[in-house]
Protein backbone atom coordinates (compact mmCIF):
# COMPACT_ATOMS: atom_id res chain seq x y z
CA UNK A 1 0.00 0.00 0.00
CA UNK A 2 1.19 3.47 -0.76
CA UNK A 3 -0.34 7.13 0.14
CA UNK A 4 1.51 9.86 -0.86
CA UNK A 5 4.71 8.14 -1.94
CA UNK A 6 4.91 6.67 1.28
CA UNK A 7 4.69 2.79 2.08
CA UNK A 8 2.55 1.44 4.71
CA UNK A 9 -0.71 2.14 6.55
CA UNK A 10 -1.77 5.41 6.66
CA UNK A 11 -0.69 8.10 8.92
CA UNK A 12 -3.23 7.93 12.65
CA UNK A 13 -4.72 10.69 12.63
CA UNK A 14 -3.18 14.20 13.41
CA UNK A 15 -0.79 12.91 11.12
CA UNK A 16 2.72 11.05 11.92
CA UNK A 17 5.10 12.65 14.41
CA UNK A 18 7.89 14.95 13.86
CA UNK A 19 10.64 13.00 11.42
CA UNK A 20 13.63 11.99 13.74
CA UNK A 21 16.04 14.38 14.68
CA UNK A 22 19.33 13.28 16.68
CA UNK A 23 19.81 15.57 19.83
CA UNK A 24 22.54 18.36 19.28
CA UNK A 25 25.46 18.72 21.91
CA UNK A 26 24.72 22.31 23.31
CA UNK A 27 28.04 23.00 22.73
CA UNK A 28 29.13 21.61 19.17
CA UNK A 29 26.30 21.44 17.61
CA UNK A 30 26.62 17.79 16.53
CA UNK A 31 24.93 14.97 17.06
CA UNK A 32 24.97 13.27 20.22
CA UNK A 33 25.26 9.73 18.25
CA UNK A 34 25.01 8.76 14.65
CA UNK A 35 21.54 8.73 13.29
CA UNK A 36 19.91 5.78 12.26
CA UNK A 37 21.42 3.77 9.50
CA UNK A 38 20.46 4.47 6.05
CA UNK A 39 18.61 1.40 3.22
CA UNK A 40 19.26 3.41 0.51
CA UNK A 41 15.74 4.92 0.37
CA UNK A 42 15.05 8.46 -0.03
CA UNK A 43 13.48 10.00 2.67
CA UNK A 44 10.01 10.55 1.00
CA UNK A 45 9.49 6.66 0.16
CA UNK A 46 9.51 5.18 4.33
CA UNK A 47 7.77 6.55 6.82
CA UNK A 48 9.91 8.72 9.93
CA UNK A 49 11.42 6.56 12.92
CA UNK A 50 8.46 6.87 15.79
CA UNK A 51 9.46 8.35 18.74
CA UNK A 52 10.19 7.06 21.52
CA UNK A 53 13.62 5.12 20.43
CA UNK A 54 13.30 1.77 21.78
CA UNK A 55 16.33 -0.72 21.97
CA UNK A 56 15.62 -4.18 23.12
CA UNK A 57 17.12 -5.42 26.42
CA UNK A 58 17.38 -8.99 28.67
CA UNK A 59 14.76 -9.53 30.93
CA UNK A 60 15.77 -11.60 34.31
CA UNK A 61 12.99 -14.22 35.34
CA UNK A 62 12.93 -15.89 38.51
CA UNK A 63 12.83 -19.23 38.75
CA UNK A 64 11.97 -21.74 41.50
CA UNK A 65 14.89 -23.83 42.87
CA UNK A 66 13.59 -26.79 44.60
CA UNK A 67 15.43 -27.49 48.32
CA UNK A 68 18.36 -29.47 48.46
CA UNK A 69 18.09 -33.34 49.38
CA UNK A 70 19.72 -35.05 51.74
CA UNK A 71 21.89 -37.60 50.76
CA UNK A 72 20.56 -41.35 51.03
CA UNK A 73 22.29 -43.31 54.23
CA UNK A 74 24.91 -45.45 54.07
CA UNK A 75 24.37 -49.18 53.14
CA UNK A 76 24.98 -51.09 56.04
CA UNK A 77 26.33 -54.70 56.05
CA UNK A 78 23.54 -57.31 56.31
CA UNK A 79 23.91 -59.67 59.47
CA UNK A 80 22.88 -63.65 59.11
CA UNK A 81 21.34 -64.86 61.63
CA UNK A 82 21.16 -69.03 61.96
CA UNK A 83 19.26 -71.13 64.31
CA UNK A 84 19.89 -74.50 65.09
CA UNK A 85 18.34 -77.31 67.91
CA UNK A 86 20.61 -78.49 69.72
CA UNK A 87 20.99 -81.02 73.08
CA UNK A 88 23.56 -78.73 74.92
CA UNK A 89 24.53 -75.59 76.02
CA UNK A 90 24.17 -72.46 73.11
CA UNK A 91 26.20 -69.91 73.47
CA UNK A 92 26.04 -67.23 70.04
CA UNK A 93 29.73 -66.25 68.15
CA UNK A 94 30.03 -63.68 66.32
CA UNK A 95 32.47 -63.28 63.42
CA UNK A 96 32.00 -59.86 62.03
CA UNK A 97 29.47 -60.00 59.62
CA UNK A 98 28.00 -63.52 60.86
CA UNK A 99 26.22 -64.76 64.28
CA UNK A 100 25.97 -68.02 64.76
CA UNK A 101 24.50 -69.77 67.62
CA UNK A 102 26.44 -73.09 68.71
CA UNK A 103 26.34 -75.99 70.82
CA UNK A 104 28.87 -75.67 73.75
CA UNK A 105 29.92 -78.19 76.28
CA UNK A 106 33.14 -76.48 77.17
CA UNK A 107 35.53 -79.17 75.37
CA UNK A 108 34.16 -78.21 71.98
CA UNK A 109 31.74 -76.44 69.49
CA UNK A 110 29.45 -77.67 66.66
CA UNK A 111 29.80 -74.53 64.19
CA UNK A 112 26.95 -74.14 62.04
CA UNK A 113 28.55 -73.60 58.03
CA UNK A 114 28.45 -74.99 54.59
CA UNK A 115 30.27 -77.31 52.76
CA UNK A 116 31.55 -74.55 50.41
CA UNK A 117 32.29 -72.20 53.21
CA UNK A 118 34.05 -74.55 56.09
CA UNK A 119 37.55 -74.05 55.48
CA UNK A 120 37.32 -70.86 57.33
CA UNK A 121 37.40 -73.01 60.15
CA UNK A 122 40.76 -74.64 59.04
CA UNK A 123 42.61 -74.84 62.42
CA UNK A 124 39.77 -75.15 64.73
CA UNK A 125 38.43 -78.20 63.14
CA UNK A 126 38.22 -81.90 64.53
CA UNK A 127 40.48 -83.95 61.78
CA UNK A 128 38.73 -87.32 61.71
CA UNK A 129 40.67 -89.06 59.42
CA UNK A 130 41.89 -89.26 55.47
CA UNK A 131 40.80 -90.19 52.29
CA UNK A 132 42.74 -93.15 50.89
CA UNK A 133 43.73 -92.33 47.21
CA UNK A 134 45.21 -88.60 48.33
CA UNK A 135 45.46 -87.93 51.71
CA UNK A 136 43.05 -85.43 52.54
CA UNK A 137 42.02 -84.59 55.83
CA UNK A 138 38.83 -85.66 56.32
CA UNK A 139 36.78 -83.33 59.15
CA UNK A 140 33.91 -84.49 61.93
CA UNK A 141 30.25 -82.78 61.05
CA UNK A 142 26.85 -83.30 61.02
CA UNK A 143 24.32 -82.48 59.30
CA UNK A 144 20.11 -83.05 59.32
CA UNK A 145 18.70 -85.94 57.07
CA UNK A 146 15.21 -86.80 56.74
CA UNK A 147 14.91 -85.80 60.85
CA UNK A 148 17.79 -87.46 61.93
CA UNK A 149 20.62 -85.76 62.65
CA UNK A 150 23.14 -87.77 61.16
CA UNK A 151 27.56 -87.61 62.22
CA UNK A 152 29.51 -88.02 58.93
CA UNK A 153 32.16 -86.24 57.44
CA UNK A 154 33.51 -83.11 55.00
CA UNK A 155 36.69 -84.12 52.48
CA UNK A 156 37.85 -80.03 53.26
CA UNK A 157 39.92 -80.15 49.78
CA UNK A 158 37.11 -80.84 48.29
CA UNK A 159 34.60 -78.96 49.64
CA UNK A 160 31.87 -82.48 49.81
CA UNK A 161 30.33 -82.97 52.70
CA UNK A 162 27.78 -86.64 53.32
CA UNK A 163 26.21 -88.86 55.73
CA UNK A 164 24.51 -92.45 55.40
CA UNK A 165 21.37 -93.24 55.28
CA UNK A 166 19.50 -96.20 54.87
CA UNK A 167 22.77 -97.83 53.07
CA UNK A 168 23.60 -94.88 50.90
CA UNK A 169 25.90 -91.65 51.19
CA UNK A 170 24.10 -88.85 50.84
CA UNK A 171 25.62 -85.32 49.43
CA UNK A 172 24.81 -82.29 52.56
CA UNK A 173 25.76 -78.59 51.60
CA UNK A 174 24.40 -77.48 55.20
CA UNK A 175 26.78 -78.53 58.23
CA UNK A 176 28.01 -78.51 61.85
CA UNK A 177 31.56 -78.57 61.87
CA UNK A 178 32.68 -80.17 65.14
CA UNK A 179 35.53 -77.66 66.34
CA UNK A 180 37.88 -78.54 69.52
CA UNK A 181 41.26 -78.28 70.67
CA UNK A 182 43.39 -81.41 70.08
CA UNK A 183 43.88 -82.21 73.50
CA UNK A 184 40.60 -81.65 74.62
CA UNK A 185 39.33 -85.08 72.52
CA UNK A 186 40.68 -88.08 71.90
CA UNK A 187 39.54 -91.36 69.68
CA UNK A 188 39.28 -94.76 72.10
CA UNK A 189 38.65 -98.19 70.20
CA UNK A 190 35.20 -100.02 71.14
CA UNK A 191 33.17 -102.13 69.08
CA UNK A 192 29.50 -103.62 68.54
CA UNK A 193 27.84 -100.55 69.05
CA UNK A 194 29.33 -100.01 72.58
CA UNK A 195 30.84 -96.54 73.53
CA UNK A 196 33.44 -95.58 76.70
CA UNK A 197 32.28 -93.09 79.12
CA UNK A 198 32.72 -89.85 78.17
CA UNK A 199 31.89 -90.56 74.00
CA UNK A 200 30.58 -87.40 72.07
CA UNK A 201 26.92 -87.40 70.59
CA UNK A 202 26.82 -86.31 67.72
CA UNK A 203 23.02 -86.30 66.61
CA UNK A 204 20.14 -88.60 67.14
CA UNK A 205 17.11 -90.49 65.29
CA UNK A 206 14.14 -89.08 64.56
CA UNK A 207 12.79 -91.76 67.39
CA UNK A 208 15.18 -90.21 69.52
CA UNK A 209 18.03 -92.59 69.70
CA UNK A 210 21.54 -90.73 70.52
CA UNK A 211 24.52 -91.53 67.98
CA UNK A 212 27.78 -91.09 68.55
CA UNK A 213 30.80 -89.99 66.82
CA UNK A 214 32.82 -92.88 65.76
CA UNK A 215 35.58 -93.89 62.70
CA UNK A 216 37.10 -96.92 60.83
CA UNK A 217 39.34 -97.50 58.43
CA UNK A 218 38.58 -99.25 55.22
CA UNK A 219 40.65 -99.56 52.14
CA UNK A 220 43.27 -97.33 52.87
CA UNK A 221 40.89 -94.47 54.41
CA UNK A 222 39.96 -93.42 57.99
CA UNK A 223 36.42 -92.38 57.65
CA UNK A 224 34.23 -90.51 60.40
CA UNK A 225 30.76 -91.80 60.50
CA UNK A 226 28.03 -92.46 63.22
CA UNK A 227 27.50 -95.21 65.86
CA UNK A 228 24.19 -96.55 65.73
CA UNK A 229 24.43 -98.69 69.10
CA UNK A 230 21.05 -100.54 68.57
CA UNK A 231 22.45 -101.43 65.28
CA UNK A 232 25.71 -102.48 66.78
CA UNK A 233 27.67 -101.31 64.46
CA UNK A 234 29.50 -97.70 63.25
CA UNK A 235 28.43 -96.64 59.60
CA UNK A 236 31.10 -95.22 57.41
CA UNK A 237 30.21 -93.10 53.72
CA UNK A 238 32.20 -95.22 51.32
CA UNK A 239 31.93 -94.62 47.14
CA UNK A 240 28.48 -93.68 47.79
CA UNK A 241 27.33 -96.56 50.23
CA UNK A 242 26.84 -97.19 53.67
CA UNK A 243 29.53 -99.13 54.93
CA UNK A 244 28.79 -100.83 58.42
CA UNK A 245 31.79 -101.69 60.92
CA UNK A 246 31.51 -104.09 63.84
CA UNK A 247 35.20 -102.09 64.89
CA UNK A 248 35.65 -98.71 65.04
CA UNK A 249 36.95 -95.67 67.35
CA UNK A 250 34.74 -93.65 69.43
CA UNK A 251 35.66 -89.77 69.87
CA UNK A 252 35.99 -89.10 73.54
CA UNK A 253 36.32 -86.48 75.61
CA UNK A 254 39.32 -86.72 78.37
CA UNK A 255 38.23 -86.75 81.92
Amino acid sequence: MSWNGHYGPPPPPGGWPPPYQPPQHPSSQQPMYPPPPDHGYPPSQYPPYPQPYYLPGTMMIPVAVPPAQPPPPPEQNSTYITNYIYHGETVVQDTGNEVHVVESSGDFDWVPTTAMMASSLTGRAVVGGHEGWDGSPLWVIRAWHNGDLIPGKLSVRHNSASVVYEGKEISVQNIEVLCAKPDDLRWIPASNGNVPPGAIPGGRTSSGETLYVGRARYQLSVTPGKIHPSHNSCYIAFAGQEVAHKMYDVLCRIS
